[in-house]
């Protein structure tokens, strides 16, 4: 239950969850299953609970920069991306970033997760993650577009807390976009589910198709369980550092000093702290605590408690852009294409279809295609290859990059491409109602550039993600706007004639291989995927968790978020941390029975 300060006087909890997000939220949740088990979370946002803002989806622009939802994280100075400064949008209050994100549910290939096991990690497989993802899954069939929203129950949860389902509204283009993929010899998948990932399929979101409401961790994990007196949560509570001693030459958290109403408290343990705050606030968390490499502690003014050099190094990014396209057939066959044009041009009327099921607030992105770098440019797959195999790197990249060689090799997709049913970024003539776009957009979800998020004082935070430090990570993006070009003008998505697909991003000016990789300089943006920042390696190649998520050379602290992922997933995460979460709660349970 939501509680005061006040409402923890006195009391010494089994169990401090810092972070109340979407892994802290399915800690909390399973942990106070056990009544005579004491949990509490700090939350540092609001709680935010019935928020019609965050439930009814695609209103991005109430939320998205709005300082009572969104931390909107800032990074360095990118010298690779044109001395640009990113801007990392993350959820603000309870759920974390489950509550604000793009909806979109899928999973990794087998090779990414088995990739985690290969890197040292005993008990982290497909398997185990198959069955966690379905725990925290209750998939709800379609009951529409049938031919195009293909699947396979056995491959998701029934009785899991997220629901996910198909959005009510579809582009209407998926039929023509299969059909174009394939001439390119990428295979139609019925569900990617599977772990087989490389071809197209329809991805999922997390929406309630009974009210068409974002169905994430606040709503669906801890609103139902709420009224457990043995579960407190406190919002508004930003936690500056973990309180430790040293026993048995391990350090051990005896407490959690947090910020609420300009007031420091303290809250008391005697079980364990479990760090859930996310890629960016994880790693923070830690070296405010005296945990991390000494040479970033001693110049933040910190003292050193634990030497642990891995904290805040290995952060890996998905990037993405698009080629937008103007429609000059707003019908594919007898059917119009839906895009989210009219949410610009028509926001009052879509609002008024919203409950129907009906109105493109009820839209999404459904057709995403998991790709290999080889499906793209086997020529630049060659050749990064080559190089990963002689770059100079320290011990726990080059494990790394010995995995990432293999799938390259082995077509494991790393890269996507999304049909995405409106623009990638705002047309340059402004919004018109008599016109429609489209997007293939794409990301490169297995970068090879590594970035760092460290303190630079008690009150700064440096991100630092090197974007396109690592040069074949910018080469592959322009491999991929030639061939998203090359598939606008594949039929039957090309349309009739000369074309349905006129293209204004980046422009028919835009054409060698520079002036592209210039134009994606200025446009990449982020994906809101970080990981990698708290890696669950062994502590030789720069880990600072081991496979029990346990803090390396720490008694009672655990991290179970997307900061211990050591190798980045070709998916999107929501379903990743969802799962992680899940298997996290038993591995703590299991260390207590």
């Amino acid at each position: 239950m939501l509680t005061s300060v006040d409402g923890i006087k006195g009391q010494v909890f089994d169990y401090i969850i810092i972070g109340g997000g979407t892994t802290g939220l399915v800690l909390a949740t399973r942990l106070s299953e056990n009544p005579s088990t004491s949990v509490l979370v700090l939350e540092a946002g609001s709680a935010h609970i019935d928020d019609a803002n965050l439930l009814i989806p695609q209103q991005r622009w109430l939320f998205m920069g709005k300082p009572e939802y969104d931390w909107s994280f800032k990074t360095e100075t990118q010298h690779h991306a044109k001395d640009r400064i990113f801007t990392w949008p993350r959820g603000k209050g309870l759920g974390g970033s489950s509550a604000i994100n793009n909806l979109l549910w899928n999973k990794p290939a087998r090779q990414h997760i088995e990739a985690w096991g290969a890197l040292g990690n005993d008990g982290w497989t497909w398997e185990k993650f198959q069955a966690y993802s379905k725990k925290s899954e209750r998939f709800v069939e379609p009951n529409h577009n049938t031919d195009v929203l293909t699947y396979d129950t056995k491959l998701h949860g029934e009785q899991g807390p997220i629901v996910t389902s198909f959005p009510p509204l579809i582009s209407n283009l998926e039929a023509d976009f299969r059909k174009a993929m394939e001439a390119h010899n990428i295979p139609n998948i019925q569900d990617a589910s599977s772990g087989e990932i490389r071809g197209t399929s329809p991805s999922l979101s997390n929406l309630d198709p009974s009210t068409h409401h974002r169905s994430y961790a606040t709503n669906r994990y801890y609103q139902p369980v709420a009224g457990r007196t043995n579960l407190k949560v406190i919002v508004d509570a930003y936690v500056t550092e973990i309180i430790t001693t040293k026993v048995n030459g391990l350090i051990t958290a005896t407490g959690v000093n947090f910020v609420k109403s300009d007031n420091t408290y303290t809250a008391n343990v005697a079980g364990e702290v479990c760090l859930t705050a996310g890629t960016i606030m994880s790693p923070k968390i830690l070296e405010l605590s005296g945990i991390g490499d000494p040479a970033v502690l001693r110049r933040a003014g910190i003292d050193v408690k634990l030497d642990l050099p891995g904290v805040g190094m290995n952060v890996q990014e998905h990037l993405y852009t698009g080629v937008t396209f103007e429609l000059t057939d707003h019908f594919s066959g007898e059917q119009e294409v839906n895009t989210f044009d009219s949410l610009a041009t028509n926001l009052g009327k879509q609002k008024e279809l919203f409950a129907s099921g009906k109105g493109t607030l009820n839209l999404n992105t459904v057709d995403i295609a998991f790709v290999a770098l080889a499906d793209i440019s086997p020529e630049l797959n060659a050749k990064v290859i080559a190089s990963l195999q002689t770059e100079e790197k320290d011990a726990g990249l080059a494990a790394q990059y010995k995995i990432q060689a293999e799938h390259l090799r082995e077509k494991v997709p790393s890269l996507e491409i999304l049909l995405a049913p409106g623009p990638a970024k705002p047309p340059p003539q402004g919004w018109d109602a008599s016109k429609k776009h489209v997007s293939l957009c794409f990301a490169t979800n297995c970068p090879l550039s590594r970035g760092t998020i460290h303190v630079t004082s008690k009150d700064s935070l440096a991100i630092d993600p090197h974007v396109f430090e690592n040069r074949f990570d910018l080469d592959t993006m322009v491999e991929l706007i030639k061939y998203c070009r090359r598939l606008a003008q594949t039929p039957p998505l090309k349309g009739e004639g000369e074309g349905r697909l006129i293209e204004i991003h980046p422009g028919p000016d835009c054409q060698d291989d520079a002036a592209i990789a210039e134009w994606i300089r200025n446009n990449v943006n982020t994906t809101f995927h970080t990981a990698g920042s708290c890696s669950m390696l062994p502590k030789e190649l720069n880990g600072v968790v081991d496979p029990q998520l346990k803090v390396w050379g720490t008694h009672n602290i655990r991290i179970a978020d997307l900061s211990i992922i050591p190798l980045h997933v070709g998916s999107h995460t929501q379903s990743v941390a969802y799962a992680l979460a899940e298997q996290a709660a038993d591995i703590i349970k299991a260390a207590h029975e």
